[in-house]
């Protein structure tokens, strides 16, 4: 005796389960989680070229972001290009670099998290904006011209960066 083995369209439940599961993907991708690819050696040795990081893109609707928290950010123009830094300097503290040290108003700042530091690093004193951060990679030992030293709109952060894997 043969048996029939009946080929029926998925259960309405099945469905349903494979929607809301695509539809929470979604949102939290949206507006939790989110992956990027590094890519360059300015944050070495912290987080190497080539590597995937997920950043937090709701933490800073509650606060803003915190000296010495890496974070990505983005271009202000399209199409936008994005970065993966470190905050070193807040809202209207004033920053600069004298012989790859970074002084935040007239103290030099404690960077545990960089190993090769550049003596030739100097750049002039600037007041960062309100609304605004500055920031810098961790790899001191590259040129100074080969870093992007910007201060950033709080509006252009991402978020923090909470995983590399």
């Amino acid at each position: 005796m043969e048996k029939i083995v009946e080929m029926g369209i998925p259960s309405l439940k099945k469905i349903f389960f494979w929607i809301c599961l695509i539809l929470v993907l979604f949102l939290a991708r949206a507006f939790l989680i989110q992956p990027f690819k590094t890519f360059g050696p300015s944050m070495e040795p912290t987080i190497s070229d080539n590597k995937v990081i997920f950043v937090n893109k709701i933490i800073y609707k509650f606060r803003k972001p915190e000296r010495g928290e890496i974070i990505v950010f983005r271009t202000s123009d399209k199409p936008y290009v994005y970065f993966i830094k470190r905050v070193i300097g807040k809202e209207c503290e004033r920053v600069e670099i004298i012989n790859g040290d970074v002084i935040i108003n007239g103290k030099k700042l404690v960077e545990p998290y960089v190993i090769n530091k550049n003596d030739n690093w100097n750049m002039p004193e600037i007041k960062i904006k309100k609304g605004y951060i500055f920031v810098i990679g961790d790899n001191r030992g590259m040129d100074i011209s080969q870093h992007l030293l910007v201060d950033v709109s709080i509006k252009n952060v991402i978020g923090k960066v909470i995983w590399v894997k």
